[in-house]
């Protein structure tokens, strides 16, 4: 495959330059186009927040982990640190450095004094996308997939390969794009347009863009094609789907409905409904937050407030109790530098207080879904 492709639009030469990303022939290729051609512009297939992570490795040591889970971004934590730990285990296999071509693009581009472009869309918009995209059936199977081929890869050298010349594992969503076409389209279709907008919309009149092999064609076949892409409809989240609306709203509608019916056969059933349902409900909201071995009070939490987060969709029980375990048990610098190593190890993360904070949010959550399940059928029993 030909890594480097040149694109005259007007009065710009555009060179792109396919990489893969993990690979020290990657990085040396990159070093040398961008200091040979001297380009005014160097693209990188990167948003702002891993840029940012370059120039600051360590950004999540100096986060407040409670505005984090404020902020509904504990998940991005998390998601962040396995991506890093994928990334790591595919370079120790390679025997390279993960992202080595990007490093080296920003150092000649400085070296040639060249500007530097992030021309990629923001990651957790388009993780966004396609996660709303999916049913809910498929959101279920996904990590399974994920997993098969994942596991295949690695049993494959060619699919190695492959995966090791992407980014965001596109090869992955490739193999699984008759399944998950809404993957393969948000993943890779869009991002391709994306980019491609992107590059045309930078002033200068030679630029270098450094892309993952699998954006390649599709990057240089938008940019011939010289069509305006509306940059702000591929940044906006769909609206979720009907079935995912109506599963968060059907279950605090059954509840209210069984004890509105419970109190017209009679005060004392409501009254006795409630703490059946609050039983089971913070009960095993409880029970599940215990197993994280949270702090006495994130457990008490967790039975105060599952059925609350039933009944109001805006509290979440995972979110509260995750707070209530952070304050009490700050996690510290370590635990924030640790996580790609401490994941690896159940019982390392148990001692790591930010991953348990993570545990407590799962399990919390987890245990008051049951929880309502369970209760929900206790209710209906009494009723019949």
């Amino acid at each position: 495959m030909e890594l480097i492709r040149r694109v005259f639009i007007k009065d710009k030469e555009i060179i792109l330059v396919g990489t893969a990303h993990i690979s020290s022939e990657s990085a040396e290729l990159v070093k040398n186009i961008i200091e040979e051609e001297n380009p005014d512009v160097v693209c990188l297939e990167w948003d702002q927040s891993r840029y940012d992570k370059y120039l600051n490795p360590d950004e999540w040591s100096d986060t407040d982990i409670v505005q984090v889970i404020k902020q509904k971004r504990l998940t991005v934590l998390i998601s962040s640190v396995i991506y890093k730990l994928i990334q790591k285990h595919l370079a120790k296999i390679n025997d390279s450095v993960a992202g080595a071509e990007f490093f080296e693009a920003v150092g000649s581009a400085k070296k040639v004094g060249a500007k530097i472009a992030l021309v990629d869309r923001d990651s957790q918009v388009t993780f966004k996308r396609f996660w709303r995209l999916i049913p809910l059936r498929k959101k279920a199977l996904l990590p399974y997939a994920f997993g098969s081929v994942l596991e295949g890869a690695e049993e494959s050298e060619e699919e190695m390969l492959k995966l090791l010349n992407s980014e965001n594992f596109e090869p992955i969503f490739e193999q699984l794009q008759e399944a998950y076409p809404e993957l393969w389209k948000v993943l890779l279709v869009e991002r391709d347009q994306y980019l491609a907008q992107k590059i045309s919309d930078q002033e200068a009149g030679k630029i270098v863009v450094v892309i993952g092999q699998a954006h390649l064609r599709g990057v240089e076949k938008n940019l011939k094609s010289n069509q305006q892409i509306n940059i702000k409809e591929l940044e906006t989240l769909p609206p979720k789907l009907w079935s995912t609306k109506v599963l968060e709203s059907i279950i605090p509608l059954i509840i209210i409905g069984l004890l509105i019916y419970s109190f017209f056969l009679g005060v004392d059933v409501g009254k006795d409904q409630i703490m059946r349902w609050g039983i089971w409900n913070g009960g095993l909201s409880a029970l599940f937050t215990l197993l994280a071995l949270a702090h006495p009070l994130t457990i008490v939490t967790s039975l105060v407030f599952a059925p609350l987060a039933t009944l109001l969709p805006m509290v979440s029980v995972g979110v509260f109790s995750a707070i209530v375990e952070a304050t009490l048990r700050k996690p510290k610098v370590r635990d924030f530098q640790t996580m790609d190593e401490d994941i690896k190890s159940l019982k390392k993360i148990y001692k790591n207080r930010v991953l348990r904070v993570f545990l407590v949010f799962v399990l919390a959550s987890l245990g008051g879904m049951i929880g309502n399940f369970v209760g929900g059928l206790e209710m209906f029993r009494h009723l019949i």
